[in-house]
């Protein structure tokens, strides 16, 4: 195996650690034992198994340094690390703006439990007077009764 860094017939789609070769069997990781490679893990196809069937990188078959796919899988993963960065900080916005629209509507419903403790106490005091009123005018009409019926008899009526 030459030092290079080619990846062979691999369709654009397949970048990243590969999961199959284009003839659609599995892929395995083996290690260099080459002069310009020694110790260097590539995937190779797994009807390549062989390492005496290797005649080259370009024979059709899938042959990747792992460097090169783990490089990849970075690449490739780093916008969308930048989206989701951006997506984090939109969604502590959206945290930040309920959580302040949650204080604001215990602030108000705090608010309106005093209106309405006001309100019951204005409505109880209220009450009192109108029983008040009532009594009040009971009395008063018994004791015009009571003196028309006085002068009834005085007047003869």
């Amino acid at each position: 195996m030459s030092s290079s860094s080619e990846t062979s017939v691999v369709a654009s789609s397949n970048r990243g650690v590969p999961s199959k070769c284009i003839c659609g069997a599995g892929v395995r990781i083996f290690t260099s034992r080459t002069k310009e490679n020694p110790g260097r893990p590539f995937f190779r196809c797994l009807t390549k198994r062989d390492p005496s069937s290797w005649t080259n990188k370009r024979d059709g078959h899938l042959f990747k340094w792992v460097e090169e796919a783990v490089y990849e899988e970075v690449e490739d993963a780093l916008p969308k690390l930048g989206l989701m960065a951006n997506e984090i900080v939109k969604t502590k916005s959206q945290v930040n703006q309920l959580t302040a629209a949650l204080l604001e509507l215990k602030e108000e419903a705090l608010w309106s439990k005093v209106e309405i403790r006001k309100f019951r106490t204005l409505l109880k005091v209220c009450f009192v007077c109108v029983v008040c009123i009532c009594v009040v005018s009971i009395g008063i009409a018994y004791l015009v009764i009571g003196k028309a019926q006085q002068m009834k008899f005085v007047l003869g009526y």
